[in-house]
């Protein structure tokens, strides 16, 4: 018999009942990363990834508050996802303080209670936002690979926020030395924090480094930062004459640029922020407010309470004049 006809037959399906299909092999690695899960995480990474690059546009936010938390859930391997997730959460944290503010004032029906409220909820943000970034950079380095940019300097933007100084001190020195942002970015930081543990010296020399060399449309949060340290400084006319300056430069958008700035205060501290400023520009009322609401907190250090029970001073109206002949 030829060759072929051999194989035909031996190739030849038997007839009747007896023959049945093959059943099919298991699928193999290959085959399930085409699965619909594995794609969606591919696809968040790459949009999380564009994101964040060096070239995006920092505003902070989704659309969708829930869109990259839900994502990181999904995708715990997608460092660039887990690292959006972490940056979005400081967004939607610093939010949480519009539940005490009104517009310039605040909300005089705010209780003591109902800032400690927010201060918890903001605190219970944070540590969510941290475990992100925490998470990311352990994946980074269990694939072997440089976390994604941004890692580093979120994690100290939250331990900021959080009043960590300690640890942010740290996380701020790791990202200076990894070039993990733009060196301007991570100055104006770096003074925060320095102003935080006490250095004034230190915080200035970084707060001028971060509004000189950071580019134009970057200055008014970097002139913003320094305004505070220049008041924690002892320098409030000069702090004061920056905020006013600001406030009447033409073209600045100063509503957008204080509420990106206070996204890495703590709440006291952004009290704080909030009386200066509205004092400066002789908001007189609110100013009164913010700074008693500073006040009552427990966070300030002595000499901060000092500095603030001074400008809620100046604030006071003068003693009427003795009577008399």
């Amino acid at each position: 018999m030829p060759g072929w006809l051999l194989a035909a037959a031996l190739l030849a399906a038997p007839e009747g009942e007896a023959w049945s299909p093959a059943e099919a092999p298991p699928p193999t690695p290959w085959a399930l990363a085409g699965a619909r899960g594995w794609r969606l995480c591919q696809e968040a990474e790459r949009r999380a990834a564009s994101s964040l690059g060096r070239d995006a546009p920092r505003d902070g936010g989704s659309g969708d508050e829930l869109l990259w938390q839900r994502h990181a859930q999904q995708c715990p391997h997608a460092v660039h996802v887990l690292v959006a997730a972490g940056q979005n959460e400081i967004v939607e944290a610093s939010d949480l303080f519009r539940e005490i503010d009104m517009g310039d004032e605040l909300d005089t029906t705010a209780s003591a209670e109902a800032v400690q409220q927010v201060v918890e909820q903001h605190h219970a943000r944070l540590e969510v936002a941290l475990g992100w970034l925490d998470a990311a950079i352990a994946e980074s380095e269990r694939q072997g690979q440089r976390p994604p940019y941004q890692a580093h300097y979120y994690r100290a933007y939250a331990l900021t926020a959080l009043g960590r100084v300690p640890q942010a001190r740290e996380a701020i020195r790791t990202t200076i030395e990894r070039g993990d942002v733009e060196r301007w970015r991570s100055e104006r930081m770096a003074a925060l924090v320095e102003l935080f543990a006490g250095d004034t010296d230190q915080a200035l020399r970084r707060a001028d480094r971060g509004v000189y060399d950071a580019p134009a449309e970057e200055r008014l949060i970097s002139r913003l930062m320094r305004a505070l340290v220049l008041d924690r400084a002892g320098a409030s006319a000069e702090a004061q004459a920056e905020l006013r300056a600001l406030q009447r430069q033409p073209g600045t958008s100063m509503a957008q640029g204080q509420g990106t700035m206070e996204t890495v205060l703590p709440i006291h501290e952004r009290l704080f922020f909030r009386a200066l400023y509205s004092q400066a520009i002789e908001l007189r009322s609110p100013a009164l407010r913010f700074w008693q609401a500073y006040l009552a907190r427990p966070e300030p250090e002595e000499p901060e309470r000092v500095l603030a029970q001074r400008h809620l001073d100046e604030l006071s109206p003068p003693p009427p004049p003795a009577g008399g002949p």
